[in-house]
Order: structure tokens, then sequence, then C-alpha cells
């Protein structure tokens, strides 16, 4: 074996024939990425070409929580477990079509908690934050959640993904409260899903990894009533269930669910065309869209507002039926890990 890779000797940094190697070179992890860690792993932007993803087929656990389904987040009830299983196929066809490669969740039955309780979110896939480079892997807020970033990183650790950092302490951030407006651009939101300190962690990392700027933007939210998942006085627990880049400067935005300097802030500083999402449309979850590739998406079917705006902008949009999903609290994005996406142009 020796003789077979010799003649690659000469191309290591810094060799020096007959002498003893000098320890340290001026050498970017991000340079070493592909052929270290075997792919050009992670995400920068929401609208450039996607290439991988995480999903995961709802099992019996999706359909679990019917012992308390206020304290489980199920305002509209529990979802039809045949039809949850049903409409994420079509997706995954939709997905695969568009050259995107999907690999399953590392989930195998039955899919517990931290606390022992089946963890009926497990489906919605976007829990770990994806940045160009590697994971940052989020921690839950609520308890009944709390469990999901152990199969979110054997997965991602079985395929030789980089884990950059673990949100640990006292800090909780859902990575569904991180919408990139463009490479150096991630806003942040702290909610009941995210804590202030959980924010300041991954804004830590982020910052290495050159996003300048990780607006905070705060979201209303619940006390003791939870009619839907969005609205009716509800608030929005994650950024993304109120607000969606669909491409460069480009956003989907429910106002009521975010305080208004967030507006302001994407109107007058970062100059954004911004589509309104009506009352009557932001519980099918049209802001939790999914850029497929530049000028290419796919939203949940019944949102025909935003869908007619988003195609007087040139926008090819794929609606696909993902009722029960949207019901239960998530779209597109909800229902994808982002692993690769090509870097903005």
């Amino acid at each position: 074996m020796e003789d077979t890779y010799a003649d690659r000797v000469k191309d290591i940094p810094l060799y020096r024939p007959g002498k003893p190697p000098l320890t340290f070179f001026d050498s970017d992890y991000m340079a070493e990425l592909e052929k270290t860690w075997r792919r050009n792993w992670g995400s920068q932007s929401s609208y450039a070409r996607l290439r991988a993803v995480i999903v995961h087929r709802p099992g019996p656990e999706a359909a679990w929580g019917g012992v308390d389904p206020d304290f489980f987040n199920l305002p509209t009830g529990l979802p039809n477990l045949a039809r949850m299983q049903a409409q994420p196929d079509e997706f995954v066809r939709v997905l695969r079509e568009n050259g995107v490669e999907v690999i399953p969740l590392d989930a195998p039955q039955p899919v517990l908690g931290t606390y022992g309780i089946p963890l009926r979110s497990a489906t919605y896939t976007h829990e770990t934050l994806m940045v160009k480079g590697g994971a940052i892997i989020c921690r839950c807020a609520p308890a009944y959640k709390r469990g999901l970033e152990y199969y979110q990183l054997r997965t991602l650790g079985a395929m030789g993904c980089p884990i950059l950092y673990t949100v640990r302490g006292k800090g909780f951030f859902e990575s569904s409260n991180a919408v990139w407006l463009d490479k150096k651009s991630l806003p942040l939101a702290i909610s009941q899903r995210s804590n202030a300190e959980g924010v300041d962690q991954v804004a830590s990392v982020l910052h290495e990894f050159g996003v300048e700027d990780t607006h905070v933007v705060h979201l209303p939210g619940p006390l003791n009533t939870r009619r839907a998942q969005t609205g009716n006085g509800g608030g929005a627990f994650h950024l993304d269930m109120v607000f969606g880049v669909a491409g460069p400067k480009l956003g989907v935005i429910y106002p009521p669910g975010v305080g208004y300097e967030f507006i302001d802030y994407l109107l007058h500083k970062k100059s954004f065309d911004l589509i309104e999402i009506p009352e009557e449309e932001v519980n099918g979850c049209p802001s939790n869209l999914l850029v497929l590739e530049p000028g290419k998406l796919i939203i949940p079917a019944g949102n025909p507002c935003v869908t007619e705006e988003l195609r007087k902008r040139g926008i090819q949009v794929i609606e696909v039926d993902l009722s029960e999903f949207t019901n239960g609290g998530g779209g597109p994005t909800c229902m994808t890990m982002p692993l690769i996406r090509d870097e903005e142009e």
C-alpha cells in the first residue's frame, strides 16, 4: 500500500523531502470541506438550488397526543394518519422529480423522546440549522419534543456531516426560527420555541461562518388559549410559519404574526418586496414554502391569493396537498432538513 500512494506525497501541504513535517500551515476549513467530509455540506440560502434533504415519513407517533391535544399543540385535533402518510409520498415524488436527493431520518420505531413519549413532531425534520460547512444541532423547547435532536444527530453523523455546535446549557433554539434572507443575513426569532440564550449561542456560531446580520425578531404567542396553529390571536411558535423567502428580496409574510419593527427592517433596510398573507390563508402555511431552485418552489395547496401573487412575480409554483401537515403545524419547509444547497448567484 505504501507504494500505491507514494506519488501523492508531494501534494501534501508543506511537504519537505527528508525532513520532519511542519505542524501548522495556512489552511481554511471551507477549502477542505468536501475533501475531508466527502460532500459540500450545508446551506446559507432560502432560494439557491436545493440538492439534498432529510425527511421522515410519519409513523404511529405522528397521530399520538389525543391524551391532551391542547398541550401537544393540536388545536384542530389529531391528524388522519393514513392521509398524513400518503401526502408526503407525493411531496417526496416532487422533490425527486426536481433532482433533490431525499434521505430518510434514522428513526426506527418506536420513535420516543427524552421523556419516553412518542415524538409526534418527528416528521417535521426542520429542527437542525445547516450552515455552509455543517450542522448546528438545535435544542427543542417543549419537553414533549425533546429528544428529536438525538435522531437528527445520528442521521447526520452516519452520513459524515460535520457537527459544528450543539445548543446547550439553558439555551433553546429550533431552526424554524431562522429564515435566510441571503448568505450573510439570517434573522433569528425569540418565541415560545427559542430563548435569548439559545439565540445568542446560535448567533455566535453563525458569525464564524460569515453571517453578518442576525436580526432578532420577537414573535407573539398564546398563554392559555390556542384555537389555530397561526392567527386567531394565537401568534406563532416559529418564524417560518409567518415569514418565508421565495427569492432574492421577495418575502411572504403574515404581518400580525411578527413585531412591526421586523416589517420595517425588511422593507427599509433589506428592500424586500413583501406578499401579505390574508387571514383566511394563514393556517394553510403559505410562508412555509420550499424553494427548489431560483424561480421554482413548492407551496401547500389551498392558498390561492399568495400563489397568485407569486406567479405574478414570475415564480413557478408547485402546489401539493399537505393539509394534514398544515393542520399539525407545518408545511414543506418544516418537513425537510435542507442538507445541501448551491451557493447563491
